[in-house]
């Protein structure tokens, strides 16, 4: 045999392996996808996990719009990201759909104006009371032409789950702005804090409503009793 032939044969082999070898990494890092799905975020989604979200998405489903929108900014592919948030927060029906991008975004970004984001707000609460957390939350954003103290203090009393930390942010924003709590606001916020005590107790809530994204914590409960005390006559 001729030695460029068997120089060829040579070569070929090694792109027989080096094909076996890219084809076993691919199987891999398919399965690796599938199997990591529970794991993954929009920050390192891929593979299989990334197809279904998209498939999801584009049917419709309100969590997997938002995913799927912010994997496309990370890509920083923008103007396809803010397509897909902006149809997941005009499609939102209920409290867990209202994500926080809605404050971020909110007279920051083409579509999330404020009062396009508090009137879907609004509209969601109607029928889904734990809204009322998110609704207090943009009312004290003072990045967002939402901001309104008065309207903040009305959400107070609707609200259905435990909210220290939303009710710090509230009276830090009503004492620089060197506006009075009135005392039936400070009684709504007594009132939740008998529901965080609860929650420390055992009773959690279900993951089905909007919550604060850290669990409530006795140092939480202490610092707003230690506020309360000090607005007191």
């Amino acid at each position: 045999m001729p030695r460029w032939w068997k120089r060829i044969g040579c070569g070929f082999q090694l792109l027989l392996i080096l094909s076996l070898l890219l084809g076993a990494y691919t199987a891999w890092w398919w399965i690796d996808s599938a199997r990591t799905c529970e794991t993954q975020n929009e920050y390192n989604l891929r593979g299989i996990c990334l197809m279904r979200i998209q498939e999801r998405a584009e049917q419709g489903d309100n969590a997997a719009q938002w995913t799927y929108g912010s994997y496309l900014e990370t890509e920083r592919r923008e103007t396809e990201a803010r397509a897909w948030q902006l149809q997941a927060m005009h499609g939102a029906q209920v409290g867990l759909a209202l994500r926080g991008e809605m404050l971020s975004f909110c007279d920051r970004m083409p579509g999330f104006e404020a009062r396009t984001v508090e009137g879907i707000m609004l509209r969601v609460a109607r029928n889904s009371p734990d809204a009322h957390l998110r609704l207090l939350q943009l009312y004290i954003y003072p990045q967002c032409g939402a901001f309104d103290l008065d309207k903040a203090s009305a959400q107070i009393p609707l609200l259905t789950q435990c909210a220290p930390l939303t009710l710090r942010d509230y009276l830090e924003s009503a004492e620089s702005a060197h506006r009075r709590v009135l005392p039936a606001t400070r009684e709504a916020i007594r009132a939740n804090v008998k529901i965080c005590e609860k929650e420390l107790a055992g009773q959690t809530p279900p993951d089905t409503t909007v919550q604060e994204i850290i669990p409530v914590r006795r140092d939480h409960l202490d610092n707003l009793a230690r506020r309360l005390a000090a607005l007191e006559p």
